[in-house]
């Protein structure tokens, strides 16, 4: 039996040049020998291969190629039971290639692969514990983060913290409208599940497909390392109503998050390697016992009419109850914590629209993008769900296509170049760490680049407070 996984990305190839290459390898694994054949009376034996039984006649192909019809009753005993025998097995094996046929057949003309591909399960996760030093905190953080564990971010909280963000996300899921807030995250989770249910039709749409099996288009790969894992992601972390405020506030945010964080760990170290370095990208500048200043590697290094290095992009650090987090987060969070719980305490309970919880956070015109977009998913899903063969998706979703072509241009670039892979993205302490932790808070200001005596142009900003040396 052929592996079925062969043929899930063979879309473009014809069926009948397909049918007829399996056709070819299963009757040239499966030649039979030649056979002796000896006539009725005992005067003559000749070898040939059997190659089929027709109206009790054997039809036998001899060595010169040349195919020949011996009746049945002019074989002696021996001879015909073999020819019996030999004609039983060729029954079953036409049988077979018949069977495997249909399954590249079904396989091909399939919307997905089935099962679907899963990926191998991530590293091990282990949560921070109190008292780090500030290298230990960010190597582990950055680890955790290749190793597509979202959990950390929530872990290198202080419990306070932590505390404080349970009662809050309880308190908003309390307030907000159940079938608003549920029809949004499940029109997000219906397009994950389009792109992986119907990943053999999407590959096979003529403007992503490359018309040569045996080399995939730039297409079919950004597809395949970026979309497809993020769409898988989001598939199983919102499967089963996941997100649903009683399932949020059943198990309380803490206990919820680590569990989403669990289940998405498979893909999103699928995604991290295939775009970021195994290096640390983020490295300890300089540090107090109890402040520290992060940046990205390397960018401590002098540069030419600097005076100092350039410590563009850096972050301060403080310890809180033995876990560092950003000074800003450390300065804002317990007011940022107040005015969203009074905010929230001004509104009616399940009634709140999701464009009035998240308006701070994300701005009006991002909330309210957001609201209308469960609609507009709506249009475009439909007719694409729709569809019962890869014609009739291919036309439904032709000018979606044509449109995100150059965003999957795009995407296989930049991997080709290698500019995402070792960027600070997934993998580094900032993108996906404590940079996306900012709450609304806003980001720090280091202040504009000052000119020097000689005209050269000091980038390290003004009073850090903190010597570029470690100490």
């Amino acid at each position: 039996m052929f592996d079925r996984q062969v043929f899930f990305r063979l879309l473009s190839r014809p069926f009948s040049s397909l049918s007829l290459a399996i056709g070819l390898a299963i009757c040239a694994q499966t030649q039979l020998p030649a056979e002796n054949w000896t006539s009725l009376v005992g005067n003559r034996t000749i070898q040939a291969q059997m190659v089929g039984l027709w109206d009790d006649n054997v039809i036998l192909l001899m060595s010169n190629g040349r195919k020949v019809s011996v009746p049945m009753k002019s074989l002696v005993a021996e001879s015909r039971i073999q020819a019996e025998e030999i004609a039983e097995r060729l029954k079953s094996q036409r049988q077979a290639l018949s069977d495997e046929l249909r399954q590249v057949a079904s396989a091909e003309s399939a919307p997905a692969p089935d099962p679907l591909p899963t990926p191998p399960a991530a590293p091990a996760y282990t949560p921070l514990a109190a008292g780090l030093s500030a290298d230990e905190a960010v190597s582990q953080i950055q680890q955790q983060l290749r190793d597509g564990h979202l959990a950390v971010i929530f872990d290198a909280l202080p419990p306070s913290y932590r505390s404080d963000l349970d009662q809050l996300v309880d308190l908003a899921m309390q307030k907000v409208d159940p079938n608003e807030w549920n029809q949004g995250y499940q029109q997000l989770y219906r397009l994950a599940d389009l792109l992986v249910t119907r990943q053999n039709w999407i590959l096979s749409h003529p403007r992503l497909s490359s018309g040569d099996p045996n080399s995939p288009s730039a297409y079919g790969e950004a597809f395949d390392e970026l979309f497809l894992p993020l769409a898988n992601m989001i598939r199983v972390g919102m499967a089963d109503n996941a997100f649903s405020p009683e399932s949020i506030r059943g198990q309380g945010f803490t206990a919820w998050f680590r569990e989403r964080s669990s289940v998405m760990a498979p893909y999103l170290h699928q995604l991290t390697g295939s775009f970021t370095s195994s290096e640390a990208r983020w490295e300890v500048g300089s540090f107090k016992e109890d402040s520290a200043m992060i940046q990205p590697v390397g960018s401590g290094a002098t540069q030419p009419g600097q005076r100092r290095g350039n410590r563009g992009g850096s972050i301060e650090i403080v310890k809180v109850d033995g876990y560092w987090v950003p000074k800003i987060v450390s300065e804002r969070f317990p007011d940022w914590i107040k005015e969203q719980t009074e905010k929230l305490n001004g509104m009616t309970d399940g009634e709140a629209t999701m464009a009035s919880i998240f308006a701070d956070a994300a701005g009006p015109m991002v909330a309210g993008m957001a609201t209308q977009a469960p609609q507009m998913l709506d249009s475009f899903l439909a007719p694409l769900e729709s569809a019962n063969s890869a014609t009739a998706f291919h036309e439904a979703s032709e000018q979606t296509i044509a449109a995100i072509q150059p965003m999957f241009s795009m995407v296989s670039a930049f991997a080709k170049m290698g500019a995402s892979r070792g960027g600070n993205g997934m993998g580094g302490y900032g993108n996906s760490g404590y940079d996306d932790m900012n709450m609304g808070m806003g980001p720090p200001d280091y202040g504009e680049p000052m000119m020097m005596e000689d005209g050269s142009m000091d980038q390290s900003g003004p009073g850090y407070g903190m010597q570029p040396t470690n100490q």
